[in-house]
């Protein structure tokens, strides 16, 4: 006997028009309204940066003539004073995590008192009223310098406040030796010829080249002036054939110049390394830029320790070879005492007081062929730029035991003054 299946046939459910719009309506509104909150929040917790300009008058137990020369050793820790003065200041009030920092710019003497020109930074909610900010940055300042104590006594004698605009911004820091905007490198470890430095990283590096090739590399220490090694123009002596170029890149540069004069330091004596230092005139000054100005020069009486971070910058050869790099490169070094860096499986003893040494003692770490004159750079507690020595020699490229040797520029100080200027 046969027995009948029976299939059961299931209804399919449909939803009614009215609901699909309604869920779709629902879904569009609350979609809105997390797109709006998302943005606003956003909004809401950017931020953009204000620069004001400040004067303040202050009095000190320091004669202005003390701290007057810009990248002096009082000038330094006078500036070091203000600038950690005013971070209190900011960080004691409502604005601790809005102030980012003070740069002094300059001293100048006015109406029997001492003025500091103040750069000052911070970041503020992009919603936050810039008139708003400026009066209350102004009263930050009125009520901390009436609690201030210590030396320099700061007052709001002659006090300004200005805001001013990122183009403002920059030819203030521009014109401040040792400054550097673009910071990707800062503390980072490299190896022989080192790895590509971004714009703006090292704005003073030169690069020096005899009909159109690079040779050497320099230092621009102001508008018109340059410091090189004197073994770079041994064999090359007519300025009329010389260029010297700026920016990262060999080609294109940023900005080129002829050579009006060069000054070999005369003690200098080939075959001897010692008293490797020139200086060289540019043809026209320099405009300074965010990605080409001067470096700091360090008093003669200037001491280097190994805790100091170094770096040497230049378009030489990545390893034992002559071939030019057409991108800057940039590595970090260690200083090495005289006492070490003359030791008889390093240098022995033929490091003089003139010559300092810095690299790696197990090697990798160091300059090459064509970075020879360029610039061996160390940075203060404020976080502004001094050379310390120009490329001079070395026993080969990055070998254990065998750092490159510079030219020490503390040692040159009044000599490159009596030539420049500067």
């Amino acid at each position: 006997m046969y027995q009948l299946s029976v299939v059961k046939v299931r209804r399919r459910a449909y939803l009614e028009p009215w609901i699909i719009v309604l869920i779709i309506f629902l879904s569009l509104i609350v979609l809105t309204v997390c797109t709006g909150l998302t943005f606003d929040y956003a909004r809401y917790n950017q931020r953009k940066t204000y620069s004001y300009y400040s004067t303040l008058s202050f009095t000190s137990d320091k004669l202005y003539d003390d701290f007057e020369k810009e990248a002096s050793k009082n000038f330094t820790e006078m500036s070091q004073k203000i600038e950690s003065m005013v971070k209190n200041m900011f960080h004691k009030s409502s604005l601790r995590d809005k102030f980012v920092k003070s740069h002094i710019i300059r001293f100048s003497h006015r109406e029997h008192r001492v003025l500091a020109h103040i750069l000052l930074i911070f970041r503020f909610r992009s919603t936050e009223d810039p008139e708003t900010t400026n009066i209350i940055i102004q009263r930050v300042l009125h009520e901390k310098l009436q609690d201030a104590v210590g030396s320099p006594n700061l007052n709001l004698e002659l006090f300004v406040l200005k805001k001013i605009n990122k183009t403002e911004t920059d030819d203030f820091l521009s014109n401040c030796c040792g400054t550097r905007r673009n910071k990707t490198a800062k503390y980072r470890v490299m190896v022989v010829g080192g790895t590509e430095a971004q714009e703006d990283e090292w704005p003073w590096q030169a690069s020096l080249r005899w009909d159109g090739r690079h040779r050497c590399g320099a230092t621009l220490i102001n508008g018109t002036w340059l410091v090189s090694a004197a073994h770079c123009f041994r064999r090359y002596k007519d300025p009329a054939r010389w260029t010297a170029s700026f920016g990262v890149t060999l080609m294109p540069p940023k900005i080129e110049r002829g050579l009006r004069r060069i000054i070999v330091h005369e003690n200098y004596k080939y075959p001897s390394h010692d008293y490797d230092i020139s200086v060289a005139e540019l043809s026209s000054p320099v405009p300074y830029t965010n990605a080409v100005h001067r470096i700091c020069l360090p008093d003669a009486s200037y001491e280097f320790h190994p805790d100091n971070v170094m770096f040497v910058t230049g378009f030489g050869a990545l390893r034992n070879e002559n071939i030019s790099q057409n991108c800057l490169q940039q590595v970090q070094v260690d200083f090495i005492d005289t006492e070490t860096c003359n030791q008889p499986q390093i240098y022995n003893n033929t490091i003089t007081p003139r010559m300092l040494c810095a690299g790696s003692l197990k090697g990798n770490r160091d300059a090459c062929l064509g970075d020879s004159g360029g610039p061996l750079v160390t940075p203060d507690a404020r976080d502004t730029w001094y050379l310390a020595g120009i490329v001079s020699w070395g026993d080969g490229c990055g070998a254990p035991n065998k750092p490159s040797v510079y030219t020490r520029v503390t040692a040159f100080r009044g000599w490159i003054a009596s030539k420049t200027g500067v």
